[in-house]
């Protein structure tokens, strides 16, 4: 994919922003005593993504480093993350979020800046209006392990026009 397609190409402020956000919540979590990660995805793209054949997921499919992707599962193999928050922002077509997955029980907090385009993301977002479940799936870009997070009110995770929030 060439730069200028990147759904960020145009407006990286917006997501450095999201970046530093995401690590002060994780860090509010840090000063309360919980363990917090915060990793940065390399690419986020919405499923199925357009002119995609195969639809058997439904959500936002999420790349992070090998470094990362370790650690998110050793996160994942210890805890049962139980509650979900999410915070949205809306701009020039894209969408932003920070996910925050917690394990109340441990105290553990994953905090996921994302991003998607609203343009790219019409097959996903229609499937999930229909009554699809919608899934974050992460994992590295070697290998097909991957962790999966599902959200059973995928609300606040669509743009604002779908809310009532536009």
């Amino acid at each position: 994919m060439d730069v200028e397609e990147h759904p960020l190409a145009d407006d990286d402020d917006t997501w450095t922003t999201v970046i530093e956000e995401c690590r002060a919540t994780a860090e509010e979590y840090r000063d309360r005593g919980w363990t917090a990660f915060a990793p940065v995805p390399g690419d986020v793209v919405p499923v199925p993504a357009p002119g995609d054949s195969v639809d058997e997921k439904v959500g936002l499919d999420v790349l992070l480093s090998g470094e990362e992707f370790d650690r998110l599962t050793e996160l994942v193999e210890v805890d049962e993350f139980d509650e979900f928050e999410a915070f949205r922002a809306h701009e020039n077509g894209i969408v932003y979020l920070t996910l925050v997955f917690r394990a109340t029980a441990s105290e553990t907090a994953l905090c996921l800046p994302l991003y998607y385009r609203v343009a790219e993301a019409d097959r996903m977002l229609g499937r999930v209006r229909a009554g699809d479940a919608m899934t974050t799936y992460v994992h590295a870009l070697s290998g097909d392990e991957r962790v999966e997070f599902d959200h059973e009110d995928p609300t606040p995770l669509f743009p604002p026009q779908d809310t009532g929030d536009a």
